[in-house]
């Protein structure tokens, strides 16, 4: 009994310490987790800013969508971005568009009165939040050890997914207690919301940006055709980041066409409530995500990135098959109407941190060359996001137009993730086979002995 008891401290010991870091490194995690966490609480605040424009504001079916065009905009941005910062401290590129973010976040109050400027808004501080974050992995690269890069983003987006469902669902549960004063509950939220989007980019100013002046330019003169044929150059060169680009394609459409539907699949085909809705969209993966990513990020530290990918596609393919083969096994088995969703809920929520952490902060760092081309293969991927969604999105919205079940799109997508983790595994194999380094330290420990990579 007692060793039971000890193993379980240990555990929750494991849990809650932060990863073993050097001194230089503990500061800027420090800071790192402040700037994630204020972030993380605004973001759940503002999760449900849609739902008070439904209800407060009567907003109108086809203003909904604005956050994701706008953020698919703020991706396609990225791209120029990404190329224009490769050779110029990033630190401003981050607080710029930061603050920014948490101005329009702020504006959203004086909206209040109209539902398509409140949307707008929304939809702006959304990507201007996706513009900051594209320089912020250039800038975490050049603090963190590359050893434990992984351990140290994991461990903060693993709080961040408490943070972000705890504040969300406090959101939702005190709008629901004002009643008819709902509105002006949601007018204090915004404000709040505001104001920890801006505190959080002042936090990571004081992270210090260790580039190295020599690799910089301060000229401000490159035409927007240059930075292009630049990001043209890195897609061109570098066949092993193509063939990254080609499953995260995969990945990304066939995810997105069926993730705008969940909502509307569990509340209305499935037939749950409001909580149970909410708890089974945001509440159990992000819990779940809390217990699983900061594991799951030294794990990537020891891993080979395909390998870890191809993970994360497994676990995201089975929750979206498991959904939709909820309703026809609940036929035959009615416990299979919960069980099926829980259990898919909840594969998504081990992986759900892990895949951020590889889409928006280290994956790119095993194909980039330590230097100004981080931001610039990070601009592409940012690129990529913002095409594929608005590309699946649209697909979606015209499949469903023409009678196409959201259970169908779910199959069909959950298969096509399925498929992207299994060209992730083949990947893998052909890595070994051509002896590329294994994981994203000996990447960068190949450049650091100048001995650069095969392609």
């Amino acid at each position: 009994m007692c060793l039971r008891q000890g193993a379980d401290v240990k555990w929750m010991l494991a849990l809650l310490a932060p990863p073993e870091l050097p001194p230089d490194a503990r500061r800027t995690f420090r800071y790192h987790l402040a700037y994630a966490l204020l972030d993380a609480a605004a973001g759940g605040i503002l999760l449900n800013a849609p739902l008070v424009a439904i209800k407060e504001i009567g907003a109108a079916n086809w203003q909904l969508p604005m956050r994701e065009l706008y953020t698919g905009l703020g991706m396609l941005v990225t791209l120029y971005l990404g190329c224009w910062m490769a050779r110029r401290p990033k630190m401003p590129f981050v607080l710029i568009p930061g603050l920014l973010c948490g101005l329009f976040s702020l504006g959203m109050a004086l909206a209040m009165r109209s539902a398509f400027l409140f949307l707008t808004f929304f939809g702006v501080s959304a990507m201007l939040e996706i513009m900051a974050r594209s320089a912020i992995p250039t800038i975490l690269r050049h603090n963190y050890p590359a050893a434990q890069r992984g351990a140290a983003t994991g461990e903060v987006r693993k709080w961040c997914s408490l943070v972000f469902v705890s504040v969300s669902l406090s959101s939702a549960c005190l709008l629901q207690r004002a009643g008819s004063q709902a509105i002006h509950a949601a007018l204090g939220q915004v404000l709040l919301a505001g104001c920890l989007s801006l505190f959080s980019f002042l936090c990571f100013r004081q992270i210090r940006d260790r580039e190295d002046p020599e690799t910089l330019r301060h000229d401000f003169k490159l035409e927007v055709r240059d930075n292009l044929r630049a990001a043209v150059r890195v897609v061109a060169r570098d066949g092993r980041f193509r063939r990254y680009l080609l499953g995260c394609s995969i990945d990304g459409f066939c995810g997105m066409l069926y993730f705008p539907l969940i909502l509307a699949f569990l509340g209305r085909t499935l037939g749950f409530g409001y909580f149970a809705t909410a708890a089974l969209t945001h509440a159990i993966p992000a819990g779940v995500a809390f217990l699983a990513t900061g594991w799951l990020g030294r794990w990537f530290d020891r891993s080979n990135p395909w390998v870890s990918w191809a993970l994360v596609r497994f676990a995201w393919g089975l929750d979206a098959l498991l959904l939709a083969a909820a309703l026809p096994l609940g036929q035959v088995v009615p416990w299979a109407v919960l069980a099926l969703p829980l259990l898919g809920r909840v594969l998504r929520g081990s992986v759900q941190g892990g895949q951020w952490v590889l889409w928006w902060q280290i994956g790119v760092t095993y194909f980039a060359p330590p230097g100004e081309d981080t931001s610039r293969y990070l601009g592409i991927m940012a690129f990529l996001s913002g095409l594929l969604r608005l590309l699946a999105s649209a697909a979606g919205m015209v499949l469903a137009s023409q009678g196409v079940s959201p259970a169908t799109l779910l199959t069909l997508g959950g298969l096509g993730v399925l498929g992207s983790g299994v060209y992730s595994l083949r990947q893998a194999a052909r890595e070994r086979r051509e002896q590329q380094p294994a994981t994203i330290a000996a990447f960068e420990a190949r450049f650091a002995n100048g001995l650069g990579i095969r392609d």
